[in-house]
């Protein structure tokens, strides 16, 4: 009685193979199949509907899989059988299960691991050949191959195309070199066709990615080979209007397809890159001439707007290819290309400027002088363009590159400014090695320089001053590590998808660019550009976006002369007094710091100015220098001490090198005994500061001066004795001990003598 087929082949090979034990020692099988499957194979595969007409070709196919020592011989004879046993079960419709056969056999990953076996110094076998036909007839079983055909094109295509150039190849070569040329065309042909419709872009895309980064090779041999398969796949997408995918094995029904559905998003860059080599001197000019006439036949079918129109175009820029420029070839081509397409054409371009494989860089210069004429046309996506500029300036070798990013960038400038200072931006966060080049070609354009940077003051005052008054929800500078900041901000779409609408990415992108910035002398000669905008996030940005402003303001002060230093310091310090209460205790001390600087930076005419202003900070460092954080307390120290210098006042100055901190209250109320109510009215504010040691301070600094006043009736005392109360039930002993005193003493009678000197009264209101 005939052997039926089961229905379910691979749980018959289980069933049939329970009593196995062992694996075969010639077959790596996938982890989703027991060990004893390939046993079960090599006792019976009869179930195979092909099995009959094709035993021997099955048996061979086994019997390699499953040696563990290969022939040369043997090699042949299993390539050869996977042909026949593929195309007899094409031709006889008895296709079923062998998808299954393919996998568990491995027949792809066998065929890589030959090709990869070769040598490629030389072509002595048969084996490439055979591979490339084994692998068209696998690509006609349906879903053989799925998932693995760009592996296995990779393989075919690196163990042929770097073989020697043919002219050194032995003559006896030579024909074996052709004939395996020809089958890894036919292969080509084959699988595009065989490719479900649902696939059919996308494969093809692969394939294609694939070629044209062979194209990028030194090699030349390997550029022409890389070209020629262009070709072949190009004029398979001309004539794939005229085709059908392949018919669906199992459902036998046909899936038409035609240009118009086929979607190359390559399609830009694979026109780029025929224009290059279509234009060059070397042998790849006839395959990427002939591969361009195909592509217009592609385009022209899929995209004409009606037939009768479609047939006019064609034949005027078909014939006309012949004779065109490089310029005028793209500029044929660019009338049916998309935005994004032409966009590709002329990254491919800036590309070719620095790329080693295109030998005549007057061509990639002619597609760059297309998009200089009419920007509106093919500089639409601004971020790609600059950015893939800014990417290729420091391999950029010849004047003519040189010349061509010159021109690009100042008309960018013009059309995009906002996108230039973001792309700088991001190159600075991401410490990007073209800076250099960067700032060298921006140096000599000065109106483009000037342009980008007041684009970059004005997105400063925009984007950080008002995304930093939003609350936390809109935090400009949320905390996250530097490596994860970069990255969130590569991935986002650029500013100007939100023109006019402050962005939160956008205000840190432009904080982080601004410190990166700060460090060259482009940012010093233009600091009035940027002061307004760094003023208002001083004034009322978040303490983070505080942080980065001050740091860029230490890094320019550090490069301006000393006369325009000096006029900045004036404009600062008084922005920075509130800082110095900040919760944060690094912005405290940052902050405080600054003061230090300004008043050293102070020079001339400036110095009388400066002294005025100083004075507004003496009592918020003198309780500072109580802060629990001993970097804020030093901090506060030094302020002083160069304050001490700037008023040229000794006493303090001694007190402070002395290290006699308890009398500098004392000291600052004799120095300025008129200063005494203004001295009350900016102590009454840190009586709620949320340190203890730095309340005790305002407490005893405000009992000095009640002892001064309390023979007067002013509205201070009003307000010194509301202040006090709620401290006399302050958790600390010393501050409450001491409001309760300071409160007391205010409201005692005048006495008729008052204390000698202020150091008497210092001594009184100690705890």
């Amino acid at each position: 009685m005939e052997k039926r087929t089961p229905a379910r082949p691979r749980q018959a090979w289980m069933e049939d193979s329970s009593s196995q034990e062992s694996r075969s020692p010639g077959l790596q099988l996938p982890s989703s199949y027991e060990v004893t499957a390939m046993e079960a194979l090599k006792i019976d595969a009869s179930w195979l509907p092909i099995y009959k007409e094709e035993e021997e070709a099955v048996d061979s196919i086994l019997a390699f899989v499953t040696s563990p020592n290969q022939e040369e011989r043997d090699k042949a004879t299993f390539l050869r059988s996977i042909s026949v046993l593929c195309r007899s079960a094409v031709k006889l419709g008895l296709t079923q299960g062998l998808d299954l056969f393919c996998d568990v056999c491995q027949l792809s990953e066998n065929i890589k691991a030959l090709l990869e076996e070769e040598p490629r110094d030389r072509l002595c076998t048969e084996i490439r050949h055979l591979s490339m036909l084994a692998l068209e007839k696998l690509s006609l079983v349906d879903s053989a191959l799925e998932g693995k055909a760009r592996s296995l094109l990779w393989a075919c295509f690196y163990s042929v195309f770097w073989l020697p150039a043919e002219k050194e190849m032995p003559k006896g070569d030579l024909a074996l070199y052709i004939k395996t040329l020809n089958s890894m065309d036919s292969m080509l042909r084959t699988m595009v066709l065989s490719f479900p419709a649902s696939r059919v872009s996308e494969e093809l895309q692969g394939i294609l990615e694939l070629l044209l980064d062979f194209t990028r090779c030194e090699r030349e041999a390997v550029r022409e080979r890389a070209m020629a398969r262009i070709d072949v796949l190009t004029c398979v997408l001309s004539d794939y209007s005229t085709l059908q995918a392949h018919a669906n094995v199992t459902g036998g029904i046909s899936e038409p397809v035609c240009s118009g559905e086929i979607h190359l998003p390559l399609l830009g860059k694979l026109l780029g890159r025929l224009i290059l080599f279509r234009f060059s001197e070397e042998q790849t000019s006839c395959a990427a001439f002939h591969a361009l006439f195909a592509l217009a036949d592609f385009i022209f079918e899929s995209r004409a707007k009606d037939r009768a129109g479609q047939e006019q175009q064609e034949a005027v820029t078909t014939s006309a290819l012949c004779s065109l420029s490089a310029k005028d070839c793209a500029k044929a081509f660019g009338k049916y290309l998309r935005s994004h397409e032409r966009t590709d054409v002329i990254l491919v371009a800036i590309e070719a400027m620095r790329d080693a494989s295109i030998l005549d860089k007057q061509v990639p210069s002619s597609l760059l002088d297309v998009a200089l004429e009419d920007p509106d046309v093919w500089l639409t996506d601004a971020p790609k363009i600059v950015s893939c500029i800014l990417e290729s300036l420091e391999y950029f070798s010849t004047e003519c590159a040189w010349e061509k990013a010159e021109s690009l960038l100042r008309l960018m400038t013009n059309l995009y400014p906002t996108t230039l200072v973001i792309l700088l931006c991001k190159a600075a966060l991401q410490g990007d090695s073209t800076q250099p080049q960067l700032w060298e070609l921006m140096s000599s354009m000065p109106e483009m320089l000037e342009k980008i940077l007041e684009e970059f003051a004005i997105l400063l005052r925009r984007h950080c001053f008002c995304c930093s008054t939003k609350g936390p929800s809109t935090h400009p500078m949320a905390s996250s590590s530097r490596k994860a900041e970069v990255e969130e901000l590569a991935d986002k779409p650029d500013v100007e998808s939100h023109p006019g609408c402050p962005n939160v990415v956008t205000a840190r992108l432009l904080l982080e660019g601004l410190v990166g910035l700060s460090q060259r002398a482009e940012m010093a000669r233009n600091i009035e550009l940027f002061l307004p905008g760094m003023m208002k996030i001083l004034q009322a940005g978040s303490e983070e976006a505080k942080m980065k402003i001050l740091l860029a303001l230490r890094n320019v002060l550090r490069q301006l002369k000393k006369s325009k230093a000096s006029f900045i310091a004036v404009q600062l310090v008084g922005r920075l007094l509130p800082l110095f209460d900040s919760e944060c205790s690094e912005l405290r001390e940052q902050s405080i710091c600054m003061l230090t600087l300004l008043l050293k930076s102070v020079v001339g005419r400036d110095e009388k100015r400066m002294r005025k202003e100083v004075w507004r900070a003496l009592v918020p460092l003198l309780f500072r220098v109580s802060d629990q954080v001993p970097s804020v307390a030093k901090a506060s120290r030094e302020a002083l001490l160069a304050a001490a210098e700037l008023l040229r006042w000794k006493t303090l100055k001694h007190l402070l090198q002395r290290e006699r901190l308890w009398e500098l209250g004392a000291c600052l109320l004799q120095k300025s005994r008129s200063r005494a109510e203004d001295f009350i009215h900016q102590s009454l504010p840190y009586l709620q500061d949320p340190q203890a040691n730095v309340r005790l301070a305002a407490v005893r600094f405000i009992g000095l001066i009640t002892r001064r006043l309390r023979d007067q009736t002013t509205e201070s005392q009003a307000d010194i004795l509301s202040a006090l109360q709620p401290l006399e039930e302050d958790w600390d002993i010393s501050v409450s001990s001491l409001a309760a005193q300071t409160r007391l003493i205010l409201n005692s009678p005048c006495l008729q003598q008052r204390p000698r000197s202020l150091l008497e009264v210092l001594r009184c209101c100690l705890p």
